[in-house]
């Protein structure tokens, strides 16, 4: 599976902008000095299918086709703020957990 890599500090300064939210794209992994998130790409290409933004598509388009995408998603997030970071984190809760559980914390969401 394909992924974009966001460092500590390219998250702490997300997380200052948009709120701890950013935090729940995907997977965190750390060695005990590094530390990074893991933006799976299916999760970017979801959010990005259940929005009508064309500016969002061209956005996706150039995340895939750069060999490096962190920067270019980095300032998508920018561009796009908390509504793209909402639907990245849904389409990463969709996938990562049980379907009855993925049911519930939609339903959970929805009510608070």
């Amino acid at each position: 599976m394909k992924a974009i890599v966001v460092t500590e500090d390219d998250l702490r300064r997300l997380e200052k902008q948009f709120g701890p939210g950013v935090r729940h794209m995907g997977p965190w992994y750390s060695d005990g000095t590094f530390g990074y998130l893991s933006v799976p790409l299916a999760g970017v290409e979801k959010a990005v299918e259940a929005s009508a933004n064309s500016g969002l598509a061209a956005a996706l388009d150039r995340i895939r086709e750069t060999p490096d995408p962190s920067g270019v998603f980095i300032e998508s997030l920018q561009t796009f703020g908390a509504p793209l970071i909402d639907r990245i984190v849904a389409a990463y809760r969709e996938r990562s957990l049980p379907p009855q559980m993925a049911r519930s914390s939609a339903a959970g969401s929805r009510a608070a």
